[in-house]
């Protein structure tokens, strides 16, 4: 039943025209989100410290954020100038379709089992989640970026 963390990663490696960037675990994580000015920087908050990821790169460096959970926003030290969208398990949300037309498809059945599925532009469907709900999923706002996160970790892939 379902796919283990390891098979979600061998998935999202392998999907055509995107590179894997970085996966790694979160232990307490809340909430992730992109950023609109700098769509290759993507905070992460967790219960335990808050950082800024290059999606490029992969690298991770700590920072300073400051949030709201019932607004959903953001603010952090790195990006001074914007209030940053945050989705998590408890709410919020990330592009689920890219402006070429890839797009993430979310189905949960009763058992409480959510299947994701990345679309490609030429309609190929990749099957990279089948396991109890993941945190969030989604696109960058420019669309060259995705990310899963669920209780195994975090999971950055971009376009070539």
């Amino acid at each position: 039943m379902g796919m283990k963390f390891d098979e979600s990663l061998k998935a999202c490696q392998n999907i055509e025209g995107w590179k894997f960037v970085t996966s790694f675990s979160v232990g307490g994580f809340e909430w992730l989100g992109f950023s609109k000015e700098r769509p290759n920087k993507m905070i992460i908050i967790s219960s335990q410290k808050t950082t800024i990821l290059d999606c490029n790169s992969g690298e991770l460096e700590n920072c300073s954020i400051d949030y709201d959970e019932d607004e959903l926003i953001a603010i952090c030290d790195q990006l001074p100038n914007e209030n940053i969208l945050i989705s998590g398990e408890y709410g919020g949300t990330l592009p689920k379709i890219t402006n070429n037309g890839e797009r993430v498809f979310i189905q949960e059945n009763d058992e409480h089992i959510m299947t994701i599925t990345f679309i490609l532009n030429n309609n190929r469907e990749i099957k990279i989640y089948e396991n109890y709900r993941a945190y969030t999923c989604g696109f960058s706002y420019d669309g060259k970026y995705f990310v899963i996160a669920n209780d195994g970790g975090i999971i950055v892939i971009k376009r070539c």
